[in-house]
């Protein structure tokens, strides 16, 4: 997308290129409009031997220059737009018409010559700046293409635009009300057609700053009032200019920011500052100058007593206008309860799994970032936004220990001041909050799928067992009760003969069910722990020939997950030893190392086949032991045999038992 397709559709630009900026255009408009004004507001103060409304307008006109010639400036330097070159005529008009008016003076008091011209300047040269900015720049405030309404109004704003710089210059008598009555009319309307944008266009990305604008374009066609109805004083036009500088720029800048318009990236909040400084301090001056004048009836000590109002009122004015536009450009930054007290608004949401993205957006929204990710283990886990270039990192700690890092980058061109990284690093302990209870969904929503896996791969166990043991027993015992049945009368001693295998038999086959039992869950790990549950599976292997070496050293008392765990891998390694290991010794060894259950059972048999899948069994211990947060290795046991160590924690996560009560 082209973001100088409304421009250049309606205004061209002019410049090196439609879009990169220059900085000697923006040097050489700051250099000339807060020359003409500051060197208005000097040649006025040391030459006028009166104040009226035209001491007044050369400080609006100068205000005007000050303002917009620092917001010309710091726009040109990024972008060569036509709203840039707007403004800096904005700012140049107004700083010729002050240095007009305030030059005045210099033909009496100093008996300078008189040169009409610059003196005329007084009269006209603020208009095509001041007037564009009410009816000509709002509808250039897009990165869009404008419509048929849009260029139909921004034609009849620059037309009206002309023909009242015209008239002001060429025809300084005339009467000005019918161009200034259609100037308020458009103002009006223009600012109409901005808050239909803001309500109604959802492609506008801040309905906020547009709202700012709306009001700003409103102030600044009402503030023409005083001139086409003389009942109203003259100099009431002047005050309301003054009070429309601090919301148009404002305004204008706001809009830029955090839009974020024609892909500008700039720090504007000192310039804002500035601006609104300039704008309260001469405003104090004024205030202060008719105040003293109207009390004591002197113009040099009024000037004396404005200028100590001025001095002592600066420091309160910066530190209010620095709150104000902190609050508007960066957010919550200076009052983080705030931020504080929105976020834990997120704790009462319903789906506890998305509570970390509610925190990230809300921390987002309140510290004006451009955005917010937390990450942890190396994966996102929760983001909101387009990271710019200004990134800051911070850990997320949570009960002392680092679970993640929270990951913030400021708007474009802004820097993340002092104070907002400090609100940040203190909001975060929410954010640890949130990515604790995350993380521990997780990790309950892993455990269950695990321990789910393990029934499963259990129940297999069973139905082979079953299906492939047990059941073709059953059968061949029917058979052999029929062989029983068909030869108890003609031949009874090979009756009792069949009667005495299928009794082996039967026996065998009841030892097995009591074997599979006991491999699920023993009764002795309830009833005596799990070092008595050993002894009795040892006991039972050596009924088969297996000899079972158990070594188990004291044990604490250990929860049920972590004992049925131990004895399940154990029961498995010695199964797998017998069947596989052609060994008739292995030795199981059980103890506790850094609050870590280990169990290891080693033979001297053939060891492990490298061309062997893992089986049921192998992929069963895993399972059991991943699932309460410890792990199996299966290895060679030196030169001949095989070893197997399991390492479980003796204090499962509350997530692992969670999820064993539900599955």
């Amino acid at each position: 997308m082209s973001d100088l397709a409304a421009p250049a559709a309606a205004l061209p630009d002019s410049g090196p290129t439609p879009r990169e900026g220059a900085a000697w255009a923006a040097r050489a408009v700051v250099a000339v409009a807060w020359t003409l004004g500051v060197s208005a507001v000097v040649l006025y103060l040391l030459t006028t031997s009166r104040v009226g409304q035209d001491a007044l307008f050369v400080f609006v006109d100068a205000s005007v220059a000050l303002v917009y010639g620092a917001v010309a400036g710091v726009l040109l330097a990024r972008r060569w737009h036509a709203v840039s070159w707007l403004l800096a005529l904005a700012s140049i008009g107004g700083g010729m018409a002050a240095f007009g008016g305030a030059y005045r003076g210099t033909t009496v008091t100093w008996g300078w010559p008189s040169l009409p011209h610059v003196e005329m300047w007084f009269g006209w040269t603020w208009v095509p700046g001041t007037v564009s900015l009410i009816i000509v720049v709002p509808w250039l405030m897009r990165d869009r293409a404008l419509g048929p309404w849009s260029r139909v109004g921004l034609a009849l704003g620059i037309v009206t635009t002309g023909a009242l710089t015209v008239q002001r210059a060429v025809f300084p008598m005339s009467d000005p009300r019918p161009l200034l009555g259609a100037v308020v009319v458009l103002g009006l309307v223009t600012a109409a057609a901005v808050a239909w944008r803001a309500r109604h266009e959802p492609a506008e990305r801040d309905h906020v700053a547009l709202g700012w604008l709306t009001v700003g374009v409103t102030a600044m066609a009402l503030s023409f009032l005083p001139l086409l109805w003389y009942a109203i004083p003259p100099w009431t036009m002047a005050v309301l200019h003054l009070v429309c500088q601090l919301l148009f720029s404002g305004a204008i800048l706001v809009v830029v920011l955090r839009q974020q318009l024609w892909g500008i990236d700039l720090a504007v909040s000192r310039a804002l500052v500035a601006g609104i400084l300039t704008v309260l301090l001469v405003g104090a001056y004024v205030i202060a100058v008719l105040g003293v004048q109207g009390a004591v009836g002197d113009t040099r000590t009024s000037q004396v007593a404005a200028a100590v109002v001025v001095v002592l009122a600066a420091p309160f004015l910066r530190q209010w206008a620095g709150r104000r536009v902190g609050a508007l450009v960066y957010g919550e930054a200076l009052e983080p309860h705030r931020a504080v007290r929105a976020m834990g608004a997120g704790f009462a949401s319903d789906d506890e799994r998305a509570l970390l993205d509610v925190l990230v957006a809300q921390l987002a929204a309140s510290m004006r970032l451009q955005s917010v990710a937390v990450t942890s283990g190396g994966a996102t886990v929760a983001s909101y936004g387009v990271p710019s270039d200004n990134v800051l990192e911070l850990p997320v700690v949570h009960r002392g220990q680092e679970i993640g890092v929270l990951v913030v980058t400021a708007p474009p061109g802004e820097w993340l001041g002092a104070r907002t990284v400090k609100a940040v690093q203190d909001l975060s302990d929410l954010v640890a909050a949130g990515l604790a209870l995350t993380l521990a969904l997780h990790e309950a929503d892993a455990a269950r799928e695990r321990l789910t896996s393990a029934r499963l791969q259990e129940r297999k166990v069973i139905r082979r067992e079953l299906h492939d043991g047990l059941g073709p027993w059953l059968a061949g015992l029917r058979l052999g009760m029929q062989g029983v049945r068909n030869a108890v009368r003609p031949n009874p001693d090979l009756a009792e003969s069949l009667l005495d295998s299928l009794s082996a038999e039967l026996d065998q086959r009841i030892a097995d069910v009591r074997s599979l039992s006991h491999n699920l869950l023993p009764p002795a790990i309830e009833q005596l722990g799990l070092a008595a549950a050993l002894q009795e599976l040892a006991a039972r292997w050596e009924q088969t020939g297996m000899h079972v070496r158990l070594r188990c050293a004291p044990l604490p008392a250990l929860a049920a997950p972590v004992a049925a765990a131990a004895y399940a891998i154990a029961s498995e390694s010695v199964t797998n030893a017998a069947k596989h290991s052609g060994a008739d010794t292995c030795t199981v060894t059980v103890d506790v190392d850094e609050r870590t259950l280990r169990v290891v059972c080693t033979d001297d048999g053939a060891g492990l086949d490298p061309d062997v899948r893992e089986g049921v069994g192998l992929r069963a211990m895993s399972e059991r032991a991943s699932e309460l947060g410890g792990e199996v290795v299966v290895g060679p046991n030196g030169r001949r045999g095989t070893r197997v160590t399991a390492r479980v924690p003796l204090e499962p996560s509350v997530e692992t038992v969670i999820a064993g009560g539900k599955a």
